[in-house]
C-alpha cells in the first residue's frame, strides 16, 4: 500500500518523520515549492491547485493522501480517504483545554478563520497571527539567522503571554526551541502527532516495502539542503516532474 503526503514544500516532513518507523507502508512525499506558495494564493486557485495534486496521486494508484499543509487543508475536499492537518490541529487544542489560544500561520490560514471560528465554537478565546516570513525562511533552509529571530520577536510578541499556541503551519516545529526562548516556554501545539495517531488509527492495511519516493515541483538542490538543516534529513533520488 501506498500513501501520499504533500505539502507546499519541507514542512510535512515532520509527518513523514513520525509515520516512518511506526509503519512499513510506501510513502509518496510530494513538495509543490515549484509553484506559488499556497499561503499567499487566492481559495479558488488554491483549491484548484491542490486538486491537482490530488489527481497526480490518483494517477500514480495512491488513494490515502495527508495533506499536510495549513494552507492547503483550508480547501481540501470531502473525500473519505484524504486528511489536512487542519482538522488534526483543532482536535489537539480542544484536548488541550485552554480559556485561550494564540494560532500562528500563513495567511491563507489565518484569513480563512478555520481554527478561530472551530475553537471559539467550543468557547476558546483566539488571537491570530500571520507568520508567513517564517515559514519562507525555513523552506529556504535558513533556521539559525539573526533575521530569523528578528521575525520571530516581531510576530509572536502580541502572543508572548499566553499559556498555549497552536503552530498553524507545518515548518514551524522545526523552530519551537527558538519560539520558546522568546515566549516564557508557552505550550506549543504541534497538530502533527496528533493527526500521526488519527492516520494509524484510521486507515487500514498500512503495510508496504517501506519505499519512498521523493517527488517536487521545484529545486531539486534546494530541497535536499532544506531538507537537511530543518529536519537533519538526507534526501536523495529526488524526482522533478511538472503540473
Amino acid at each position: 500500500m501506498k500513501i501520499g503526503i504533500c505539502d507546499y514544500g519541507i514542512g510535512g516532513l515532520g509527518l513523514f518523520k513520525l509515520i516512518r518507523p511506526k509503519t512499513t507502508v510506501d510513502i509518496v512525499y510530494l513538495s509543490d515549492s515549484g509553484y506559488t506558495p499556497y499561503g499567499k494564493l487566492p481559495e479558488p486557485e488554491l483549491r484548484t491547485r491542490l486538486q491537482k495534486i490530488i489527481d497526480y496521486f490518483h494517477s500514480q494508484g495512491i488513494q490515502h493522501i495527508a495533506v499536510a499543509c495549513n494552507a492547503a487543508s483550508t480547501v481540501i475536499p470531502d473525500e473519505i480517504n484524504i486528511t489536512g492537518v487542519i482538522e488534526h490541529g483543532v482536535n489537539a487544542v480542544i484536548k488541550a483545554k485552554p480559556d485561550k489560544i494564540g494560532v500562528v500561520g500563513g495567511v491563507r490560514t489565518i484569513e480563512s478563520n478555520l481554527y478561530k471560528n472551530a475553537f471559539e465554537k467550543v468557547g476558546i478565546g483566539t488571537i491570530q497571527q500571520p507568520a508567513q516570513q517564517l515559514s519562507i525562511k525555513i523552506e529556504a533552509g535558513d533556521i539559525n539567522s539573526l533575521e530569523l529571530e528578528l521575525a520571530i520577536r516581531d510576530i509572536f510578541e502580541p502572543l508572548k503571554n499566553l499559556n498555549y499556541i497552536l503552530l498553524g503551519c507545518t515548518h514551524y516545529p522545526v523552530i519551537a526551541d527558538k519560539i520558546r526562548a522568546f515566549t516564557n516556554n508557552t505550550l506549543l501545539i504541534d497538530p502533527i502527532p496528533e493527526m500521526t495517531e488519527w492516520i494509524l488509527r484510521n486507515w487500514q492495511e498500512l503495510t508496504g516495502d517501506q519505499t519512498v519516493e521523493w517527488i517536487t515541483t521545484g529545486n531539486i538542490e534546494k530541497m535536499k539542503v532544506a531538507s537537511k538543516n530543518a529536519f537533519n534529513l538526507q534526501i536523495d533520488n529526488i524526482q522533478k516532474i511538472s503540473l
